[in-house]
């Protein structure tokens, strides 16, 4: 580069003077360097192939720039394409330049203004995706999304208990053990609860327990075949268990926003029975303890304050099969 010279005139000749831009330095510019690690793709587009990483403060050669993005060459060798705001040390394509007089008052360097993109930043490698903006699509469904927290649930049931065994069926199967009466009355449904605490393990199962109660199902048998004694026996081993009841289960939940579905399975077992039982119009005396299997499904629906309102239905295995079908609320995490 010359520099600007200018004559000035002295007695008996002429002095060459070496005039000088204030403030200007000869200084080579650092090459273009990444700011974080950034994806190099394929094409001009965030969602071409991604073909290597530029990772931060690494030099790149810039071949040309198109739009918001540059193509480059990696200290790899690779070429490919990524934004030109994500590099350091990076003006933009340089105009070609003229040679211009120079004067003491141009300054060194003009003011740049930083460059602000209108499009999101493209994510780093390996970092979560980004939330979508207010008023956009919801996003997809996950299984896991509601319950990846440990902790405790106490959920209230209140609902009836329906019974699959009728007066003949029970008929029949004290018959096989030789009572020959008739099953006056049966009852076949009755009012029931439960009260069930759960803990999150690893998301999405849940360790449960419920403790049930089953109101009385009245029975009315007629008979002179057989003593109280040898009756209450068969009634213990056939007829539906009431009562108090235990039933630890292990259930799986799905989750979606503001719902959940989930399937439990486990044991009961029932703490005694209040079954009222009568022969010949009088009480008999029947104290048995059964357990049985238990299998349910529950649906929720996010409410108010926490709480999770929903409809549980469970089989269970007391001695025969039965349904209970609940209304429950469930609060905690």
């Amino acid at each position: 580069m010359s520099l600007p010279t200018k004559p000035l005139p002295l007695r008996g000749g002429w002095l060459l003077v070496l005039a000088t831009v204030p403030g200007a330095v000869f200084a080579q510019a650092p090459p273009p360097q990444a700011k974080l690690m950034i994806n190099v793709r394929e094409r001009p587009d965030l969602g071409s192939v991604i073909v290597g990483v530029l990772n931060k403060g690494e030099p790149a050669v810039v071949l040309r720039q198109e739009g918001e993005f540059v193509r480059l060459r990696t200290p790899g060798g690779t070429e490919g394409y990524l934004k030109h705001k994500y590099l350091a040390h990076y003006a933009g394509p340089q105009p070609a330049t003229v040679p211009v007089a120079a004067t003491p008052a141009a300054p060194a360097m003009l003011p740049v203004e930083a460059y602000r993109s209108p499009y999101p930043a493209e994510p780093l490698v390996g970092t979560r995706p980004r939330a979508p903006a207010p008023g956009g699509p919801p996003p997809p469904m996950t299984f896991l999304s509601a319950d990846r927290r440990s902790g405790v649930q106490f959920t209230v049931g209140v609902g009836a208990l329906l019974s699959t065994q009728d007066r003949e069926g029970l008929r029949r199967e004290l018959a096989q053990e030789g009572y020959g009466g008739q099953v006056d009355k049966l009852d076949r449904a009755a009012p029931a609860g439960f009260l069930r605490i759960g803990y999150g393990l690893s998301a999405p199962w849940q360790l449960e327990v419920a403790l049930s109660y089953i109101d009385d199902l009245d029975l009315r048998l007629s008979s002179a075949a057989l003593t109280p004694t040898t009756l209450a026996q068969s009634v213990a081993d056939h007829a539906p268990a009431s009562g108090f009841g235990l039933a630890p289960t292990l259930a799986y939940r799905w989750s979606w926003p503001g719902s959940a579905l989930s399937l439990r399975a486990g044991g009961h077992f029932s703490l005694g029975n209040e079954t009222e039982v009568r022969l010949n119009g009088r009480p008999l005396d029947v104290e048995y303890r059964t357990h049985g299997w238990l299998a349910g499904l529950s649906w929720e629906a996010a409410g108010p304050s926490g709480l999770w309102q929903g409809l549980d239905l469970q089989l269970l295995h007391v001695n025969e099969l039965a349904g209970l079908v609940t209304l429950s609320l469930r609060w905690g995490q």
